[in-house]
């Protein structure tokens, strides 16, 4: 199917709903008729140790991100810890979830499913919100009626702006697709991988093969010959040893692990997820090219280009949906990213060093980060003695020159 057909089927599959509204249906289906062979689905790929680990490491990184809401006041901008919101997206959103499962499975499920859901629940008589609900994406359609999105669960017909919508890749910005349904015959692959090399293991790398013999075998003994040896062969005993007499000889046709480059195949299968995931080898434990000195500049980009694109999403939604129109632009929730790249004492060293140095953090503010109590008289903002504007450095030459005169 070429991209201009995937596109017009993905379009020509909304259908009406009966109240005058679009239903989005999935994309699962997209590709699946493209090539014959083994397609990975959400649970077989889970079975791949590098999709599985890569899956893992990207929702770690959003449900361990400390969460807060802050509020801009004029030049101020402090954390707003008394707002209920506040402790709903950093502690407890709801009674049967901590802070960390609740990212956790949003984010593994805008992964693999293409799209999260969260269900808002406001007070009844205040309005205020007091719980975010996760909803299975499975339980969950998408309608639109009149330039507005509601959301049917079980049933119930949901409001857009009480249901939180975290999507993955999307072609429309409504509905995501999950990165398994492009990637299903790639996983494929590994999957058969795998497979193979159990069977080799199992069978003890035996397989197909023919039997050459010099002599002339009628029919008949030739079917005895061939039922006889595989049913030696595939006997359950530890030790296989059929016996071939008037000059016979078993010649395996077999692939063996060395011809089918299994290694090759399992190192390529890491790469390939590592495309797929948008995520470093080396954060999959694929270690063949890297060294001390660039995986810490690697992890910095993974913070860049794998971690900070969702992060932004998260907040984009959160900040339209969780806060009045008198909050909006004033009250923003933030995931401190800061937190993935505590790592590296030396490199946390300087960066702490040039912070108080060139006095943009003070050292109370240096110590909140490392969750330190901060000390009396370190307050002040720093500056170094030989530095200064341009403008005072103007007013002090026309002051030593006035002196000199």
């Amino acid at each position: 199917m070429s991209l201009n057909q995937a596109f017009s089927t993905m379009f020509a599959t909304r259908s009406s709903d009966a109240s005058g509204g679009v239903s989005f249906v999935g994309f699962s289906g997209l590709f699946d008729t493209a090539t014959s062979g083994t397609k990975a689905n959400e649970r077989t790929s889970l079975m791949l140790s590098a999709f599985y680990n890569g899956v893992n490491q990207l929702s770690n990184d959003i449900a361990k991100l400390p969460k807060a809401v802050y509020k801009k006041d004029q030049d101020q901008i402090n954390r707003f810890s008394e707002h209920p919101v506040n402790y709903l997206i950093s502690q407890r959103p709801n009674d049967l979830m901590n802070a960390f499962d609740f990212w956790k499975i949003i984010e593994y499920s805008k992964i693999v499913k293409g799209n999260a859901y969260a269900e808002i629940i406001r007070n009844k008589v205040s309005g205020q919100i007091t719980s975010l609900i996760f909803r299975y994406a499975d339980e969950v359609s998408i309608y639109k009626n009149n330039e507005k999105l509601f959301y049917k669960h079980n049933g119930r017909i949901i409001a857009g702006e009480d249901m939180l919508h975290f999507k993955g890749f999307t072609f429309d910005g409504i509905v995501g697709v999950g990165v398994i349904t492009f990637a299903a015959k790639q996983l494929g692959i590994s999957l058969d991988s795998q497979t193979f090399q159990q069977e080799v293991y199992k069978d003890r790398g035996l397989g197909y093969g023919v039997i050459e013999s010099e002599l002339s075998v009628n029919p008949q003994n030739k079917k005895m010959l061939e039922d006889g040896f595989a049913s030696k062969m595939a006997s359950g005993s530890k030790f296989r040893v059929p016996m071939l007499d008037e000059g016979m000889k078993y010649k395996p046709i077999s692939i063996t692990p060395v011809e089918s480059q299994f290694l090759e195949t399992n190192k390529n299968g890491v790469i390939e997820v590592c495309r797929w995931l948008n995520i470093a080898p080396h954060k999959l434990k694929e270690l063949g090219n890297a060294n001390y000195s660039n995986i810490y500049q690697q992890s910095i980009e993974h913070v860049q280009d794998s971690v900070l694109p969702s992060v932004v999403a998260n907040e984009q939604e959160l900040n339209n949906k969780l806060f009045d129109k008198k909050e909006a632009g004033v009250v923003y929730t933030k995931f401190n990213i800061n937190a993935l790249l505590r790592g590296d004492l030396q490199m946390k060293k300087e960066y702490y060093t040039a912070s108080i140095n060139f006095g943009w953090m003070s050292p109370n503010e240096v110590r909140a980060l490392e969750d330190l109590n901060p000390m009396p008289g370190l307050d002040e903002y720093l500056r170094p003695v030989n530095m200064q504007t341009i403008a005072i450095a103007n007013q002090n030459q026309k002051t030593d020159g006035n002196t000199t005169k």
